[in-house]
């Protein structure tokens, strides 16, 4: 009878040590510990975005800070393919997106980057947490987060993984595809917690970017067609020039018809600040804003806007990313 018992409690233990290992304590305590004692952060990495069509790779830079009244963000993305540079900033004057190589600063009204989860900030991946469906491990490397993706401007993750070390830095996020291929994975290469910012680091572009410079950029071949037309038959291409500039527009028919216009890129001279009455949509590595039907991407290479009453906001999206890698001709 004892050795029934023994036997018994020693699976019991089995079975306790196997919840433990499927969800550790710990974990959640040390999350909960981190949320109250940071007020700021820097992460920096290397976010890379496959599909089947082509590979797209980012410098990444996200910085954090609360004060007792408010929260500031500031996101520096570098394309590495083109060596180009965009900033996303939110402060107390609003939302920027700052493209240093055109001279150009977007200012919005809206509630980025909070609007959608952002694989680069820490935010996001705290609150898979609150997932019903969150596995949490315990590794060699510290704390394994597997849970549901739900990025509304890419359809086909359906799964991520997120690593944190002993000390509660995130190592990685991945997300894969319903075939378990990883399409997302954006590594973090130096995480600092409770750091002092300069006083003008979050500040509006006025200021911090006063000494802005215009780059070279390189002639694009034009027109881009898009991969991703959602059964839609080109039934027309234009070209038009004005003023030097040559514009394509791409005219697609059917069910869910849609127009493409699209021009090469110019730098402004001198600092320019645009006010935009439209929504900014962040997709991963692309930035545009929305206003009624029309989607226009916010590019350091070619005005590029979707123009659909037939399509929603990510599906236009959806088109201009597809067109990012794809020139069909």
């Amino acid at each position: 009878m004892k050795k029934k018992i023994a036997i018994a409690a020693g699976a019991i233990a089995v079975l306790a040590a196997g919840v433990l290992f499927l969800k550790p304590d710990n974990f959640e305590e040390k999350a909960a510990k981190l949320r109250e004692s940071t007020s700021s952060y820097q992460m920096s990495g290397s976010m890379e975005i496959s599909s089947s069509e082509d590979l797209k790779s980012y410098a990444i830079t996200s910085s954090w800070m609360k004060t007792e009244t408010s929260e500031y963000f500031k996101v520096e993305m570098t394309d590495k393919a083109l060596n180009q540079q965009q900033i996303i900033l939110k402060n107390d004057d609003g939302v920027f997106v700052i493209t240093p190589s055109l001279n150009q600063v977007f200012k919005f009204q809206g509630e980025w980057p909070t609007n959608s989860p952002k694989p680069y900030l820490l935010q996001t991946m705290l609150e898979l947490l609150n997932s019903e469906e969150v596995q949490i491990t315990s590794n060699s490397e510290g704390y394994l987060i597997e849970a549901p993706a739900q990025y509304p401007s890419a359809a086909t993750l359906v799964h991520q993984k997120v690593q944190f070390s002993k000390e509660m830095k995130p190592i990685y996020l991945m997300g894969y595809n319903a075939d378990n291929l990883c399409e997302l994975n954006m590594q973090f290469l130096d995480v600092q917690y409770n750091l002092a910012f300069e006083d003008d680091f979050f500040k509006q572009p006025e200021i911090s970017l006063n000494s802005v410079t215009t780059s070279y950029l390189e002639e694009i071949d034009l027109p881009l067609y898009p991969m991703a037309v959602f059964d839609a038959k080109l039934i027309n291409t234009t070209v038009t020039t004005a003023n030097g500039n040559t514009e394509h527009v791409l005219e697609f028919s059917g069910e869910r018809a849609f127009t493409v216009i699209e021009k090469q890129v110019n730098a402004s001279e001198e600092f320019e600040l645009i006010e935009v009455n439209g929504q900014l949509v962040e997709g991963l590595g692309t930035l545009a804003y929305y206003n009624g039907n029309k989607l226009t991407a916010i590019s350091t290479q070619m005005d590029l806007s979707v123009y659909s009453d037939d399509l929603s906001v990510m599906e236009m999206l959806q088109v201009i990313e597809s067109m990012q890698v794809s020139v069909m001709k």
